[in-house]
């Protein structure tokens, strides 16, 4: 049988509203798409072909633009984008495209129906809090089908997040207070360092990091903020926690060489114009990403080990590990790992953690 894929982290519903169709092949939908869209990795179809058979799917709202008081500035109510989202995946449960999983229950009924339909599930996760408008909110959320949540992008109205450091605020405080009594389970991907530490001291339920690398390897640069990955400290405080980090297959998150190539290639570009004989960036390759799976293996053991691709989260195939061209190609990951750690990697570590944590 083949071995069950689960995906950490995907943004489809996001890419659905954008018009991309996911009923069609990843190529059908590149050929559609404007040239300058990173090119399309993920559609139902291609989940289906790589046997992926859990992805925790994204309602996610993020901004990179603040007003004075440090508050995050949207286009429209962060709640109303994540609700459309959100409808986004009801509407494919409704047609029979894929299952919505809420409790334990469901996820043995999910797994025993794949085995022969090869139907996504899907785990709904949050990805920027401030979606959830204020913690007295989340319930509402729950009963919506959240099973996670990362109150993190950048800068919330809970917490520091990527390239805005800062601690947990006290509404970030009475979040993770509310997520631990529903049992919501808490993702540090994109959080903030001091609001990280914060929020161990808070108490989380369970907590995990669906889709972060290793500082250690790639402390950041111009491009890719510093805080974006996790320290050994952090990795081993998820670890200790029984939690699972899912590996983020994004060059820029892989290696620093491929940031300095960019930007080596662009600055090529605009002071000499387009040359056929321009340095090209390095390829990044799957031993880039088993680095990154070691150095948080000999934290916490290949058991907390797991996939978070990010795949289509604003990144495309040029922008990922050479050997994979598709959602349909997840399965060439269990290389980087022992042949005793391969089926976890690939999916058994995400399914031990959603059998243990989700709600009965």
């Amino acid at each position: 049988m083949q071995t069950p894929i689960v995906d950490g982290h995907l943004d489809m519903a996001g890419n659905v509203l954008i018009g991309r169709d996911y009923d069609l092949t990843a190529a059908e939908v590149r050929a559609g798409d404007p040239p300058a869209r990173p090119k399309c990795m993920v559609t139902l179809p291609e989940l289906e072909r790589g046997g992926v058979a859990v992805a925790f799917a994204t309602l996610y709202v993020g901004t990179s633009t603040f007003d004075a008081d440090g508050n995050g500035v949207y286009a429209t109510p962060p709640d109303e984008d994540a609700k459309k989202q959100l409808d986004v995946y009801r509407d494919w449960e409704s047609k029979g495209k894929a299952r919505i999983i809420l409790t334990k229950d469901d996820l043995d009924a999910h797994m025993k129906k794949w085995e022969s339909d090869r139907k996504l599930g899907v785990v709904i996760l949050i990805e920027g809090g401030d979606s959830i408008t204020s913690p007295d909110k989340l319930p509402e959320w729950f009963d919506a089908g959240v099973r996670i949540v990362g109150p993190a992008w950048s800068q919330t109205r809970y917490c520091g997040g990527t390239r805005r450091p800062g601690p947990l605020t006290a509404m970030g405080r009475e979040l993770v207070e509310g997520m631990r009594e529903l049992g919501i389970i808490f993702d540090a991907s994109h959080i903030a360092e001091q609001s990280f530490w914060d929020a161990i001291d808070a108490g989380p339920g369970r907590i995990i990091a669906t889709h972060s690398n290793a500082r250690a390897i790639v402390p950041g640069g111009v491009l890719i903020g510093g805080d974006r990955q996790l320290t050994d400290e952090m990795i081993e405080a998820i670890g200790k926690r029984d939690g699972v980090i899912g590996l983020v297959l994004f060059n820029g998150f892989l290696t620093p060489e491929w940031e300095a190539g960019l930007i080596g290639s662009v600055l090529t570009k605009v002071l000499l114009g387009p040359r056929p004989d321009a340095a090209p960036q390095n390829d990044v390759t799957l031993d880039h990403v088993r680095a990154h799976a070691e150095r948080m293996a000999s934290l916490i053991g290949w058991h907390r080990i797991a996939i978070g691709s990010d795949f289509d989260g604003g990144l495309g195939v040029d922008e990922t590990p050479v050997e994979i061209g598709s959602a349909a190609d997840l399965s060439l990951v269990a290389e980087i790992a022992p042949p005793d750690a391969r089926a976890g990697l690939l999916g058994g570590n995400w399914l031990r953690l959603l059998s243990e944590a989700l709600p009965a």
